[in-house]
């Protein structure tokens, strides 16, 4: 399997997914938060956690960048955090595509960090400024 055709199957998977509807909406009030708040934010984070181990589980969170990010953050602590993927005693759930074999962390991170990023820009609400969603890893790689 190639980075593209994981990419694919996860972003089928994120599209699918019941959580949409409410990520949407997650997203919404975020951004009218970052242009009621004095200050407001400069851009929100979509931070992709590739689990150490790598084989499947990640979470997707969103922060706020800018003057006013802290505050932000505090304010939706929980409508922060987008999708979750974990371990249960029936498999991935939700059920994601595996790590193919011969894949490194950093294999798997590229091709959920492009999902992820293709699955915002459907679900962003339109009036969104440009470049205002960025996705990536914590440690800085953005999409």
């Amino acid at each position: 399997m190639t980075l593209e055709e994981y990419a694919a199957a996860l972003q089928g998977i994120l599209s699918r997914s019941g959580t949409a509807t409410g990520v949407a909406g997650h997203l919404e009030q975020l951004l009218d938060a970052a242009r009621a708040q004095a200050g407001g934010a400069e851009a929100i984070l979509v931070d992709v956690f590739v689990d150490q181990d790598a084989e499947g589980p990640f979470d997707v969170w969103a922060r706020f960048e800018g003057q006013e990010a802290f505050a932000l953050d505090r304010r939706f602590e929980r409508e922060r955090h987008l999708f979750g993927v974990e371990w249960t005693e029936d498999g991935w759930d939700p059920d994601v595509p595996a790590r193919p074999g011969g894949w490194s962390r950093e294999d798997l991170e590229t091709a959920v960090v492009s999902a992820v990023h293709e699955w915002i820009a459907t679900l962003r609400p339109a009036a969104s400024p440009e470049n205002f969603w960025i996705v990536g890893t914590p440690d800085g790689r953005f999409d």
